[in-house]
C-alpha cells in the first residue's frame, strides 16, 4: 500500500486524488517527492474503482519547481575513485529516473487533471505539461524558470508545453524564464479555466473528474490511448491503429452493450468497465 512522507493519496468515489504534500518547502520538488508520485499512480491506476485523477498540491503554493537545496547547493561530493565519465552517467541516470517519474503522469492509463493554485515554476511546469487538463485558480502564476537560473529545462517542459501552446508562446516563456498570470495562461491555452479561487478551482477540476468517470472507462482509457500515440504517428498510422483498437476492444465490451440497454430503456448506463 503506498505511503509517504511528502505525497499523499485520497479516494473520492471513482476519483483518486494525488496531493503534493511537502507545503513547508512549497511543494519543491525533491527526489523523495518526485520519487513518489509513480507509485502513488500505480496504486491508482490499480485501483478497478477509480476512473480518473487529480493532482493538486498542499499549502500556499502548487510547486515551486526542483529543490534547489537539494539538487544543486547539496549535490552530493564525488565518491571516491570514480572517474568524471562515471560520475556523469551516474547524474544523467538520476535525471532519467526524474523524467520517467513526471512520465508516469502523462503515461497513466487514466486522465489526470492539474489543480493549479500559487506558484508553479520550474519543474512543476514540467509537472502539469505531463496532465492531460489542466485548471487554475486566480492567484495562480507561471514559469519556465529554468533559464533565469542558468539551467535548460530537461524534466519535460521542452518536449510537452509545444503540444499545449503555440510555438511562439513556447518560446518566449522557455527563452525569458517570464511569470505569467493565471488570465495569462488561460488566454493561451496552458489551462483551460480559472477560477478566482482555490476551492472553486478544486471543485471545478473534481467535477471534470467525476464528468470523465461518468463515462466507459475502456472508451475514456482507450481515448487516452488513442491521443497519446497519435502523437508520434501520420494521420494514416494513427486511423489505422485506431481502427483495430476499436475492432478489438470497444465493439466487443459489455460497456458498448450496456450503453445499448441504458439508451433503449430510457436509464443512465452503469458501467462496468467490462
Amino acid at each position: 500500500m503506498f505511503t509517504s512522507s511528502v505525497l499523499s493519496i485520497e479516494r473520492v468515489g471513482p476519483v483518486g486524488l494525488i496531493w503534493l504534500d511537502r507545503a513547508a518547502k512549497y511543494n519543491a520538488l525533491s527526489t523523495e517527492l518526485w520519487s513518489a508520485i509513480p507509485n502513488a499512480i500505480a496504486e491508482l491506476t490499480g485501483d478497478a474503482t477509480i476512473k480518473a485523477i487529480v493532482l493538486a498540491g498542499r499549502g500556499k503554493h502548487f510547486c515551486v519547481g526542483i529543490d534547489l537545496m537539494e539538487n544543486v547547493i547539496g549535490s552530493e561530493e564525488p565518491r571516491s575513485g570514480s572517474s568524471e565519465a562515471i560520475e556523469n552517467l551516474r547524474k544523467l541516470e538520476n535525471t532519467g529516473n526524474f523524467q520517467a517519474a513526471i512520465s508516469s503522469l502523462a503515461d497513466s492509463a487514466l486522465p489526470v487533471i492539474a489543480v493549479v493554485h500559487g506558484h508553479c515554476l520550474g519543474a512543476g511546469i514540467d509537472l502539469i505539461s505531463a496532465c492531460d487538463i489542466r485548471v487554475c485558480s486566480a492567484d495562480a502564476n507561471f514559469s519556465v524558470r529554468e533559464t533565469r537560473i542558468g539551467i535548460v529545462a530537461d524534466v519535460g517542459t521542452l518536449q510537452r508545453l509545444p503540444k499545449i501552446v503555440s510555438a511562439g508562446h513556447v518560446a518566449e516563456l522557455a527563452y525569458t524564464g517570464k511569470d505569467i498570470d493565471a488570465r495569462r495562461a488561460e488566454k493561451i491555452g496552458l489551462v483551460n479555466d480559472s477560477y478566482d479561487s482555490f476551492d472553486n478551482a478544486f471543485a471545478a477540476g473534481m467535477a471534470l473528474a467525476h464528468d470523465i468517470s461518468a463515462n466507459s472507462t475502456l472508451a475514456v482509457r482507450g481515448t487516452k490511448f488513442m491521443l497519446r500515440k497519435s502523437e508520434n504517428l501520420s494521420t494514416d498510422q494513427s486511423l489505422t491503429l485506431n481502427a483495430m483498437f476499436t475492432l478489438l476492444t470497444s465493439l466487443k465490451s459489455n460497456d458498448l452493450k450496456e450503453s445499448i440497454d441504458a439508451f433503449m430503456s430510457r436509464r443512465p448506463p452503469n458501467y462496468t468497465g467490462s
